[in-house]
């Protein structure tokens, strides 16, 4: 008896070692950013309400691959957890489009009610069938346009600039719409890219253009919130069926939890790095009302093209969600 009771417990501790073994979450970003410590807090949050079965090792700036990379370990079963622009999922669910598009929300109001409210929730449950699980919405936040040959005060001033941007659909489009030349490279080659001047410019929210680095080599920053990009957290379908309902509950609630502090702290950074940027040496233009206007009538076309992809009845619902939001 004494010996079944030892072989039990063995196997229980076995299998909660497998748990604990069983986390490699990475990220793009480097650790000091909100991305990262946000990880860290999730990483935190997971081992103790868990008590110690599942142990998430977070991994940054790309050491697991890009996005892109990471998405398709998940996928294989091959990595467990991810966070990354909910633009790299558009190839996977058509969708997800929706939330790319220039322009779309102009407040952080607007932009959590989309994500956290009915549209964001439908999104999550169209990774499923493709080996994903979506557990949390996190946020870049609103995009900003750098480059290092002129101060852009007015849509013409981005008519030729080479521009990195995220290898997506949506942002090619929006960004040929504008004038510019747009080169789709990922995260993780981009300070590279500016460095060789391979681009001219690159568009970016104020968080990843300070941990990034990338005032090093640019010159000019233009204040025009074209764009707001969420993050998600994924996890591995594989993975995530494989624990006690208990704790994929325990998982997803960390992730949610993990976000609200993340977005807190990147928006609480936000306010502070204009004035760093410009300590930086970085040309700073707050973008006029009237110019941001005239580039939105220049996107719209954008709108039109990816609503057949995204659905109309998405998008109708995406547009009340943001109005009533906007009130």
């Amino acid at each position: 008896m004494l010996k079944k009771i030892i072989v039990a417990l063995a196997a229980t501790a076995a299998l909660g070692l497998a748990h604990a073994q069983a986390g490699k979450f990475g990220y793009g970003a480097s650790d000091d950013n909100s991305q990262g410590l946000a990880a860290k807090r999730f990483s935190e949050l997971v081992k103790t309400r868990t008590g110690g079965r599942i142990n998430v090792n977070t991994y940054g700036s790309g050491k697991l691959g890009t996005d892109a990379q990471m998405q398709s370990a998940l996928q294989g079963g091959v990595q467990e957890l991810m966070v990354g622009p909910t633009s790299g999922l558009v190839g996977v669910v058509k969708e997800y489009a929706l939330l790319d598009l220039p322009f779309l929300v102009s407040s952080f109001k607007e932009a959590d009610s989309l994500l956290d409210g009915p549209v964001g929730q439908s999104l999550f449950q169209k990774l499923e069938a493709h080996g994903l699980v979506g557990l949390a919405y996190w946020e870049n936040g609103f995009r900003h346009l750098t480059n290092s040959r002129r101060p852009v005060n007015k849509l013409e001033d981005i008519a030729g600039l080479k521009i990195r941007v995220i290898p997506n659909p949506v942002y090619i489009e929006t960004f040929k719409a504008l004038g510019a030349n747009p080169l789709p490279l990922p995260y993780t080659e981009l300070y590279g890219a500016l460095e060789t001047k391979s681009v001219d410019a690159q568009e970016n929210g104020l968080g990843l253009i300070e941990s990034g680095k990338f005032y090093e080599v640019q010159k000019y920053l233009t204040l025009s919130a074209h764009s707001y990009t969420p993050y998600i957290v994924l996890a591995s379908k594989k993975w995530f069926d494989k624990l006690p309902e208990a704790d994929r509950e325990l998982v997803r609630k960390a992730a949610v939890d993990a976000g609200t502090y993340q977005r807190q702290i990147n928006r609480e950074e936000t306010r502070k790095l204009v004035d760093q940027m410009k300590k930086h040496g970085l040309q700073v233009v707050d973008l006029p009302a009237a110019e941001a206007n005239r580039m939105r009538e220049k996107v719209k076309p954008v709108h039109e093209k990816f609503t057949e992809q995204i659905g109309a009845a998405l998008m109708k619902q995406a547009r009340e969600e943001i109005a009533k939001a906007a009130q």
